[in-house]
């Protein structure tokens, strides 16, 4: 044996006793690891059974806040509808200080000025006193305003009809006047009315026979006389029916006109107009009411459809807007349809309806029509334009309007946009009453600065407004119709709103509140009829009522080929070459509604100036546009594109 194997075999022992020890550490190692490895499972089931429940929470907790979006849209749904009708208005002294704010932070200072504009038309309007005098009002920062008037507002009588009553005292009146005489008479006026009744007209057709020429008794009969008895082989004669008259229908057109005015521009439901004339006397039933609408719709439609007509083939821009409205189909429940309204120019205003609100049925409206439109940004424009059938002009007026919306988020950067935004309207109203080729360039030229001015603006707040608030959504519109909002510049006769066509179709959103629905679409294509002629009535200066009450007499015997000239854009025109015969028949002897139809002046074809408010900036910042008309024309053009006011 070797020393080495000596050396092992001493060893032997030792290493065994290692070996045993490490034996024994990894069993004892390993009962740990399977103690460690029991207590991570017994985690991890922990934690996957926390992890379901974190899951159930979360669904939960998810459908909680959908409900809670849900009912927070309806509450909103609800405060809109229920919230009174009001303008968009902010004050202008808030609006002031905001632009004056964006001008200073952006370091603007070539934005014209319109100082002159405001002080020379405060001038202007403050010449006279309430009671007529010359001496201008002062207010504290040295300038002169007007001063308005207050009282009793004045009342033009002249077209009233005058009853007079003598007052005298009762000592007079128990003498008989005997013992007095009259010194003078103190007179003042009350505004009184009598009830409004229908008049039974009892058009009477004498039938006479021809006597023989040796017949003594050729005296003509009165209208008490008894009729004779004619010999069976006698010739009667007898006149025709008057052609004003409608045969075979109980209403004369006056009494439908005022039917049709009163449910469409008065907005009163059938059933009340039922009720009012119960409370005058006289039941004529709603149904009686609708068979009149019945016999006269297909009359006045044609009218409507050569309007349109004309409208498309004439028109340089024809303005749109619609709505929805409800339509009742038998028993089952209501169906939205839609309303459009198409404005051309100071021509015509022409609504449509359809089942539904795309691009192709407002293309079928649009057929054969090839220019500018002026709307909104909604989605059925688009492909009439990449078709090249429209070119579109955006309403500044919706902008607008979505800053507005952000007020309630962002106050002062929204007042900001706005007030920028008013001075564009204020640049539409010093350019109000220019032709077309001086307004063109005046407008375009006051226009771009401030149009510079509000993309610098946006420039400098786009990435500085949060993506989920309404002011983001303001400005996102504003970029994503930069280039139509734009179009306005190529051309005066381009309005800068929409305005209009939104007043037009207020007065439906106005009268569903009456009767809430449409029960079929014969009632909706009435609707469409009748306010086409009457917004059309109102655009020309004439009375509705007087209008439908003519044209109801003259149309049954009008050629159907030139119907347009019954159109009220036409009416004084055609009523100026009538013949004798049909002047016979549009003015009967129991109406003086044509009289009174052509006495009234034609309204000035001049743009409608916009609702918003003007903006009188601080004197320190000039930021108005000027106006180089002289005083008296200049207000004079004041005058005439103020808005009157409207039913809301």
């Amino acid at each position: 044996m070797s020393p080495c194997d000596f050396g092992s075999l001493i060893l032997l022992p030792v290493r065994a006793a290692c070996y045993a020890t490490s034996v024994a550490r990894s069993v004892d190692g390993r009962k740990d690891s399977a103690t460690e490895l029991v207590v991570a499972h017994r985690e991890i089931a922990r934690l996957v059974a926390e992890n379901a429940d974190l899951k159930t929470l979360l669904v939960e907790m998810q459908r909680a806040l959908d409900a809670s979006r849900a009912d927070l849209a309806r509450y909103r749904d609800l405060y809109e509808e229920n919230r009174p009708n009001r303008p968009e208005h902010v004050p202008g002294e808030e609006q002031a200080a905001a632009l004056a704010a964006a001008l200073q932070d952006l370091d603007v200072t070539l934005l014209p000025s319109v100082a002159e504009n405001d002080d020379a038309a405060d001038a202007a309007g403050a010449s006279h006193g309430p009671d007529g005098s010359d001496e201008p009002t002062s207010s504290g920062d040295g300038r002169t305003r007007k001063r308005h008037k207050h009282g009793r507002a004045r009342i033009d009588a002249s077209k009233l009809l005058v009853h007079a009553v003598f007052v005298d005292p009762p000592e007079v009146v128990a003498a008989g006047g005997a013992g007095f005489a009259l010194v003078s008479t103190e007179s003042s006026d009350r505004l009184s009315r009598s009830p409004a009744r229908y008049i039974l007209l009892r058009i009477h057709r004498r039938i006479f026979r021809r006597l023989d020429s040796d017949t003594q008794d050729a005296e003509t009969p009165r209208m008490g006389d008894e009729p004779s008895v004619p010999p069976p082989d006698a010739e009667l004669l007898t006149a025709p029916i008057p052609g004003a008259v409608w045969p075979r229908l109980l209403a004369d057109p006056s009494a439908i006109a005022h039917a049709i005015v009163s449910k469409y521009d008065d907005l009163l439901p059938l059933h009340r107009q039922e009720g009012i004339s119960r409370r005058d006397g006289y039941v004529v039933p709603r149904s009686t009411l609708c068979g009149w609408f019945e016999a006269v719709d297909p009359v006045l439609q044609r009218i409507v459809d050569a309007m349109f007509k004309d409208a498309k083939r004439t028109a340089f821009c024809l303005a749109s807007d619609a709505t929805g409205v409800k339509v009742r189909t038998g028993f089952a429940p209501c169906d939205p349809w839609s309303v459009f309204v198409f404005v051309a120019g100071q021509d015509h205003v022409v609504f449509r309806y359809a089942r539904t609100h795309d691009s192709v049925v407002l293309g079928e409206m649009l057929e054969g029509y090839r220019g500018y439109l002026l709307g909104d940004a909604t989605s059925i424009y688009s492909p009439l334009t990449t078709m090249g059938i429209i070119v579109l002009v955006c309403c500044w007026a919706h902008v607008r309007r979505y800053f507005y919306k952000a007020l309630e988020t962002d106050r002062a950067r929204a007042t900001a946009a706005i007030a920028i935004l008013g001075q564009l309207f204020e640049v539409e109203r010093v350019c109000t009453g220019l032709p077309d080729a001086e307004k063109t360039a005046k407008r375009a030229e006051l226009a771009r600065p401030v149009l510079e001015l509000f993309d610098a603006w946006l420039d400098r707040e786009r990435a500085r407004v949060d993506e989920r608030t309404p002011l983001k959504a303001a400005i996102t519109y504003a970029d994503n119709q930069r280039e139509e909002l734009r179009r306005f510049l190529l051309d005066g006769r381009l309005r800068i709103d929409n305005n209009v066509c939104e007043g037009l179709l207020r007065k439906l959103v106005l009268g569903l509140n009456n009767w809430k629905y449409f029960e079929n679409e014969t009632g909706l294509r009435w609707y469409s009829n009748f306010r086409s002629l009457i917004a059309s009535c109102q655009l020309h200066g004439l009375c509705p009522q007087r209008y439908l009450e003519c044209v109801l007499r003259l149309a049954p015997h009008w050629s159907q080929r030139s119907v347009l000239e019954l159109a009220p854009k036409y009416w004084r025109a055609t009523a100026n070459t009538l013949t004798a015969e049909q002047l016979a028949i549009v003015r009967p002897e129991w109406s003086s509604a044509f009289d009174e139809l052509m006495a009234m002046p034609p309204k000035p074809t001049t743009s409608v100036r916009p609702h918003h408010r003007r903006v009188k900036a601080q004197r320190s910042s000039a930021t108005i546009v000027p106006d180089e008309r002289d005083g008296a024309e200049r207000e004079d053009a004041a005058d005439r594109s103020r808005p009157r006011r409207r039913h809301r």
